[in-house]
């Protein structure tokens, strides 16, 4: 048990202090037999990396283990990361205060190498001081964050479903009106057509009617001879 405990120990040191580590779910299930061993402060540590924030290290960092500078900037990053959760736009102070950090210069440096390792998508506002996240990656996540999200789902799908709705209402609106606007241009075309024939129909009576006062006056002339007038 106690080889057991080194080993993780070992573990847990390696992925705290790893670039590209920010999910520590698995190890932390991994680590529980370390409860009530001399090596618990490391599973405190590791479950302060997997959903707790910086402050929760500084007020507890007399009973564990003391932090490397790249591991304190990656707890740094990961307190950035949980604050994003339910918020997308971050202040400076507020950022500060969570973070333990002194100055906006040393803030951004932390908010760039968060950029840098793919897990914050954010805009850095540095005359308002303040930043605009788009999208968070690569964290644990509470309980409580766990019901924000849902929440969030909840609300994302209901809005969809609406969307929906109101496409189909407006696809059907627009079908319908081009249902009527077929009908509409057949029945024009009707009458277009209608009205031609009526009026090759009157041209063609039109042509004809010289025709038949001609042979009317050939006719009369002769009766006419034959009569003798």
């Amino acid at each position: 048990m106690k080889v057991n405990g080194v080993v993780l120990v070992e573990d847990i040191r390696k992925a705290l202090s790893s670039d590209s580590t920010f999910f520590f779910n698995d190890l932390l299930d991994n680590c529980n037999v370390l409860v009530n061993t001399e090596h618990e402060p490391y599973l405190k540590l590791l479950s302060i990396f997997s959903h707790g924030k910086y402050l929760n290290y500084l007020e507890n960092a007399a009973n564990l283990p003391k932090l490397s500078e790249t591991e304190t900037t990656k707890l740094r990053i990961l307190t950035i990361l949980r604050m994003s959760i339910n918020k997308r736009v971050l202040k400076y102070s507020d950022m500060l205060t969570e973070t333990g950090l002194n100055s906006s210069r040393d803030l951004e440096q932390v908010i760039i190498q968060s950029i840098q390792h793919n897990v914050l998508d954010c805009r850095i506002d540095e005359a308002n001081e303040q930043v605009f996240v788009n999208q968070i990656s690569g964290y644990n996540v509470t309980t409580e964050h766990q019901d924000y999200l849902l929440e969030s789902l909840s609300r994302w799908s209901e809005s969809c479903t609406t969307i929906t709705q109101n496409m189909q209402t407006d696809v059907d609106t627009a079908t319908n009106k081009l249902k009527v606007n077929m009908q509409e241009t057949a029945e024009f075309q009707k009458s277009v057509e209608a009205a031609k024939a009526s009026v090759k129909k009157k041209k063609s009576r039109i042509a004809k009617q010289p025709q038949r006062k001609a042979e009317n006056g050939w006719h009369e002339f002769i009766r006419g001879c034959i009569s003798g007038e």
